[in-house]
This record gives structure tokens, C-alpha cells and sequence, in this order.
């Protein structure tokens, strides 16, 4: 898994030492360095705290700003309980951000594993990855390292464009390279990508139709069922209730390349290494 961390230095400790070796950690600097790593890194989950980059006094308004920009992307907030912080923590949850970890309460390395992996749609990026890691090997690694990243982080990317550039190559280029891979278009992938967002929002109770078209910049709900009739063979709600996630996966890495270039979606390929890196609408 990839996290990207906007902590101050106590809480930072204790989120590296709960992911340990089995996810890889990228440390903002600040709140644009923040926003820089969520658009080149293949970021799975953000977590956040109202004092970072505020000299200690909690504020809310760069995080609700990463909010609003990257509403696909979850994010967990990890804050202290205190006098000074419980109107901005009652101000967050009252934007949507329900999920905090107390420091010092149940911040517990085991406590912290369990709120990063169970992130909607973390464990299916990395089915969706494995069984397209034979296509995605055919083509540059600037190009795969950009597919990867939009399927873990879709909300990273508006449009073709945003892929373009993610991949380093120009657009025929981009359009070339995928297709003699086997791949769909840009497009199409980037619909894919969200869909895949949009099942695993959707197995949440908390999350209608409306809202995960919204949050996944589809134009509306009626726009989202079209795409994942496209894609998997039945609409939103038949596949949140009717396909098991494994299958779902399947059918959509199917959509996104001829299922006899695909592999059986084992994990076995998946990128070690959690190290700490301090580097740096549907539109066509």
C-alpha cells in the first residue's frame, strides 16, 4: 500500500513504525508538497493532522482544500484530543472526514495497520494491478508506472491529459504504446480506474449513487451506470450486490485488456518496500 502523510513529526514516528515493511510511506513537507505527491505517486490512502504545517495550532482549511480537490481519495485524520482541537476535529466530520485514529489513545501500531487497510478499494487496486502486470510490462516503465498510478489513484487524474503527462510521452505516443500492449484507450482506462473506486464506495452503506458519481467525477449517477455497463455487463447497484470483488476485478481487467494477455491476478508480484520518500468530470 502507498501512503502519503501530512503529520507532525510524534504522529509521523508512530505511522512509520505501524507500517513498517509492508507499505511504502511518502512524507510531505508541507500542504503543496502534499498536493505534488498526490499527483505523481500512486497514493492508496492520506492521512492527515490539523496541527501540521500550522506551527502547532489546528487548523482545517488545507485539508478540507486536498478534500474538496481529491474527494476519491480516503483519508484518515490522526489528531491529538484536546481543548484546542475538538472544534476543528467536529468541523471535519461534519465535511465527511469520519475516520480518526486519537494519538496517544488507539494509536497502537496494530490499530493504525487495520484503519490504512481497510480503505475502500486499496486490496482491489492491487488485485486489478497483478492481473495486468503481463500487459503493463509490455509497455515503458514511465507509461506502466502511470496506469499503475491511475488505478490507485484516480482522483489524481481529470482527464487524458493528466495521464499524458503522468507518462512523460506524448499523447499519440501514449495512445500507440497502450494499444500495442493490448490495452483500451487512455480513456477508457481512466473510466476503469473509477469504476473500480466506484464498486468499492459502493459497498459502503454510507455511500449512494449520486454521491460516488460525484466524488469519481462522472457527470451524474446516470453517466456512471452507462460506464459500468460498459465495462463489467450490469449496472452499479447489481454489481455491489450481485459480484464478489474477485470477480468483479476479473471482468473489469478483462474490459481493460483481451483476457488472454491478462495474469490470475496473484499478489505475488507486488512492490515491496515501505520506505519514506520526501521526493517529489470526465474529460477526454
Amino acid at each position: 500500500m502507498h501512503v502519503a502523510a501530512c503529520l507532525q513529526p510524534a504522529k509521523l514516528a508512530r505511522l512509520q513504525g505501524a507500517a513498517g515493511d509492508r507499505h511504502r510511506l511518502f512524507v510531505a513537507l508541507d500542504w503543496a508538497h502534499a498536493d505534488i505527491i498526490i499527483r505523481r505517486q500512486p497514493v492508496d490512502v492520506l492521512v492527515v493532522d490539523p496541527q501540521f504545517a500550522s506551527a502547532g495550532e489546528p487548523r482545517t482549511e488545507s485539508i478540507r482544500r486536498v478534500r474538496d480537490r481529491y474527494r476519491a481519495l480516503p483519508m484518515i485524520v490522526y489528531s491529538v484530543l484536546a481543548a484546542q482541537t475538538l472544534l476543528p476535529l467536529v468541523e471535519l466530520g461534519r465535511e465527511g472526514l469520519e475516520q480518526l485514529i486519537l494519538y496517544g489513545l488507539d494509536d497502537d501500531p496494530q490499530h493504525i495497520r487495520e484503519a490504512l487497510e481497510r480503505q475502500p478499494g486499496i486490496v482491489l487496486s492491487e488485485r486489478l494491478v497483478a492481473r495486468l502486470r503481463t500487459p503493463l510490462g509490455r509497455v515503458t516503465p514511465a507509461i506502466g508506472d502511470a496506469v499503475e498510478r491511475l488505478i490507485r489513484n484516480p482522483a489524481a487524474f481529470r482527464g487524458v491529459p493528466d495521464i499524458v503527462d503522468a507518462a512523460g510521452v506524448p499523447r499519440r505516443s501514449l495512445y500507440r504504446h497502450l494499444e500495442r500492449a493490448g490495452f483500451v484507450s487512455p480513456r477508457e482506462l481512466l473510466a476503469g480506474a473509477r469504476l473500480l473506486r466506484a464498486y468499492a464506495f459502493l459497498r459502503q452503506p454510507t455511500y449512494s449513487l449520486d454521491l460516488v458519481a460525484s466524488h469519481l467525477r462522472f457527470t451524474d449517477a446516470e453517466a456512471m451506470t452507462y460506464a459500468m455497463k460498459s465495462a463489467v455487463g450490469i449496472t452499479p447497484a447489481r454489481a455491489r450486490d450481485r459480484l464478489a470483488p474477485d470477480e468483479f476485478v476479473a471482468r473489469l481487467a478483462a474490459h481493460l485488456c483481451p483476457p488472454g494477455e491478462l495474469d490470475d491476478g496473484s499478489l505475488e508480484h507486488e512492490a515491496p518496500a515501505a520506505r519514506a520518500d520526501t521526493g517529489g468530470s470526465f474529460d477526454a
